[in-house]
Order: C-alpha cells, then sequence, then structure tokens
C-alpha cells in the first residue's frame, strides 16, 4: 500500500522526519530503488535455490520489519536508510512473484493472474480508505500517520510466516491437490510452455542470454517509460488531489475512486488480453489512455479541478493496467524457464533504475507539477512506440519461423527434433511468440 505518499500530506509526519520541502520528499521516494535495483537480479538467483516459500518469506520479512520500524523512527537520516532497506526487502518479489505463477498457470492466463495478484490499485484503494480514517487516530503512544505503517507492517509479517508454512514452491509439490490434480496441473501446463523447476541455464548463462536478446531490452524500454508514472502517482496522488483545494483528511479518501475505477480497468484488461491471446494492442491502448490523462493534468490542472480529478482517474488506470500486460507478455517472450526467471528480473530491476529519478521530475509545486505530467505524458509516448516495435518484430519473427518450418523437405522435417518434455527454446522455430 503507497502509505508514503498517504502519510506525507499530514503535516505531523513531515515535521517528525523534517521533510521541509518538495526536494527532501523526492529524495525519500528516489533512494527506495537504490537497493531495489541492486539486489533484483540476484535475489530472483536466490528464489531459485532456496524456493519460492522462503524468498518470499525473507522479502516479506524484511520489508514489514523496515515498514514497522518507521513508526518509531524521527529524523530525515531514519526515513532514508529504512527507504532503503524496504527497497531491499522489495527487491525480486515483483519479478519473482511472476516467475513464481509461471509454474502454475499458462501463458495465455498470466496477465489475469498478474493483475489480481500484484497490482497497486486495489491496495491503492483500501490504504486511501485507511488514511481517511486512521489520520484522525490519537492515542498516548501514537498517532495518526504512525498508524498508517503499523497497519501495513503488521499484516505483511503475518503473511509472511503464513506463506513460509504454507505456499507450495511447485504444483507437484502442493500438499493440497491430490496426486491426479497435480498430475493435470502439470500436464495442462506441459501442453503450453513446459516449465522445468531445476536445470537449463545458470544464472550468469541466463543473464547473457538476456542481454544479447534485443526483446528483452524493448521490454525493458517499455517497463522503464510508462513506470515513470507509476513510481510518481503512487506517491504524489494524495499531494496532487491536495493541491486542488482539498484538505489533508479529504485528499486522502479522494484517492479511493481513482483506484476503485482503476482497478475495474486493470482487471478488464488483463482478462480481454488473455482471452484473446493478444497483448500489444492492449498495452497500447492504456499507454493512450494515461498519456491523454497527463496532457490534461499539464494544460488544465490550474483551469479546472474537475478536469484535473478526471484526469487522475486516466493515469491510475492507464498506468497500473500496464504492469500485468508487459510483464506477462515478457514472461511469454523468454524460454527455457531459466532464460525468464533472470529476463523478468532484469527488466524490472534496469527499468526501477530509471525510477530512481522518477520521483525528480516532479520538481516544480509551484505550477502544479505541469513539467512533472508533460514529462510522463512523453514517456507513455515512447513506450506506445516501442510497444509497436515490439509488436511488429515479434509478429515478423513468427511469420519467418513459421516460413522456415514450412520450407523443409520431408527428409529435413525428420530431423527436426519432436516435442518431448524438454522446453522449446526461444530461439527455436517451433517457438511462438504472443504478440
Amino acid at each position: 500500500m503507497p502509505k508514503s505518499g498517504n502519510a506525507h500530506v499530514i503535516d505531523a509526519f513531515n515535521r517528525n522526519f523534517g521533510i521541509t520541502d518538495n526536494n527532501k520528499w523526492t529524495l525519500v521516494l528516489s533512494i527506495f530503488y537504490v537497493g531495489y535495483c541492486l539486489l533484483e537480479m540476484p535475489a530472483n538467483v536466490l528464489q531459485r535455490h532456496i524456493g519460492a516459500n522462503r524468498f518470499f518469506f525473507l522479502s516479506l520479512t524484511f520489508w514489514g520489519l523496515s515498514s514497522l520500524s518507521v513508526v518509531y523512527a524521527k529524523g530525515y537520516g531514519g526515513i532514508l536508510v529504512l527507504r532503503v532497506l524496504m527497497g531491499i526487502g522489495e527487491a525480486g518479489y515483483y519479478a519473482g512473484m511472476i516467475y513464481y505463477l509461471s509454474f502454475w498457470y499458462k501463458r495465455n492466463e498470466l496477465a489475469l493472474r498478474i493483475s489480481l495478484c500484484m497490482t497497486g490499485t486495489l491496495p491503492g484503494a483500501i490504504g486511501g480508505l485507511l488514511a481517511f480514517g486512521l489520520v484522525r487516530a490519537h492515542t498516548s503512544v501514537l498517532t495518526g500517520w504512525q498508524f498508517l505503517f503499523l497497519v501495513e507492517a503488521i499484516p505483511t509479517l503475518i503473511m509472511a510466516v503464513m506463506i513460509l508454512f504454507f505456499l507450495p514452491s511447485f504444483p507437484f509439490s502442493a500438499g493440497f491437490l491430490s496426486p491426479r490434480e497435480r498430475a493435470i496441473a502439470q500436464a495442462r501446463l506441459n501442453r503450453d510452455h513446459k516449465p522445468q523447476s531445476h536445470g537449463g541455464m545458470n544464472g550468469w548463462k541466463g543473464f547473457k542470454a538476456i542481454i544479447s536478446d534485443i526483446n528483452a531490452w524493448l521490454f525493458m524500454l517499455i517497463y522503464a517509460s510508462f513506470n515513470v508514472g507509476v513510481a510518481t502517482v503512487s506517491y504524489f496522488l494524495p499531494t496532487l488531489i491536495k493541491n486542488l483545494g482539498f484538505s489533508s483528511i479529504n485528499a486522502q479518501g479522494l484517492t479511493v475512486a481513482p483506484y476503485v475505477v482503476g482497478w475495474f480497468m486493470v482487471f478488464l484488461q488483463a482478462l480481454h488480453s488473455d482471452r484473446t491471446r493478444e497483448r500489444g494492442y492492449h498495452i497500447m491502448a492504456s499507454c493512450a489512455v494515461s498519456f491523454i490523462g497527463y496532457i490534461i493534468l499539464a494544460t488544465s490542472v490550474q483551469k479546472s479541478v474537475g478536469a484535473a480529478y478526471f484526469a487522475l482517474f486516466l493515469v491510475v488506470g492507464g498506468n497500473y493496467s500496464l504492469f500485468p500486460l508487459v510483464m506477462s507478455w515478457a514472461a511469454n517472450a523468454f524460454s527455457p524457464t531459466s532464460k525468464r526467471g533472470v529476463g523478468t528480473a532484469f527488466i524490472v530491476s534496469i527499468s526501477n533504475c530509471v525510477s530512481i529519478a522518477s520521483p525528480q521530475i516532479y520538481f516544480d509545486p509551484e505550477d502544479s507539477f505541469r513539467k512533472g505530467h508533460a514529462i510522463s505524458a512523453a514517456c507513455l509516448l515512447l513506450a506506445f512506440l516501442a510497444t509497436a516495435t515490439l509488436k511488429i518484430r515479434l509478429s515478423l519473427l513468427n511469420k519467418r519461423n513459421a516460413q522456415r518450418l514450412s520450407s523443409l523437405s520431408k527428409q529435413e522435417k525428420d530431423k527436426v527434433p519432436q516435442l518431448s518434455d524438454e522446453e522449446i527454446w526461444d530461439n527455436d522455430p517451433r517457438y511462438v511468440f504472443m504478440t
């Protein structure tokens, strides 16, 4: 939940940590991504070695304890250190979850599952509601903003323990499934992409395969471009609404509606994308929606409160719907499984290096952040163009592979290895990319 953004509009929070101006606040936001970027890919390798349940236990526990520490910390240095620790705790979580889900769901089922498990819209709505109520709370020990981080940390730590004991790493090790159900779960995946829990490339070979794959760099460009908006709106939404003329408390409540509407857009986009087995046009549509929202903000935020608030619905829905679409597409484009794990971690890691600078684009509070909105719009346009390029490239690869297979003589076809229990690599002419 984006509690830091909710807390920033509360004066007591800013006084406690010495956040006296916008520059100090944007540094607090940016420093989170330092540890996140450095440890994203090593965390993915760690997950493969220790298993999903132990990895997510460590990730959630570290993050939860860091969030809990915010309750009692003081001073600007304290919040900077804790933000770095929270970034370390979150490193590998998103890419690791996508990697984990690929062992359970077929390629045309991933976008919906990622949207349900990992999008920030529903937590954002819940966070806004909690903030709207909790900022009024006050005891002899804790005040309103401290409750925000407390109710964020405790459930996280409880979930970490539950994951350690109850989360199966793979379908074949799921104790809640019967032997027949485990066989069915594995068979349906084998007909789709044959994920392998062991073997394949090691971390270094997977990394070399990814950095030499132009598809990985295009995915990274798409993710980095739209993540500029995600990395800012998740923290600045309460501030943007407050700057429209609302009180701090009302700004908390008014964050709920954009997140709720955004959740429906995320869900429907992912559902339709999975059912049509198409990614590129859906991503371009979400980029266009968010782009329009930022253009309205950049041109009308000082003229019309209604237009600016409506634009926030477009920005939240467009930005957050991109994450499950892009990452499920990336997971579909890399094979074998070992390359897929490194690939998703590479995209998130390198893209979040851009996120270190993302909060700095909102440097003009005296101008209602209009320049920041314009920069975000330009980034969404870049993501749109990169998506179009990638879709054309993958379509051409599919066409070329089909022509290569159809042009083989009978003797050459007999020499092509038949489908087996091994995964088909993405450089094999039999591999079909989702576009």
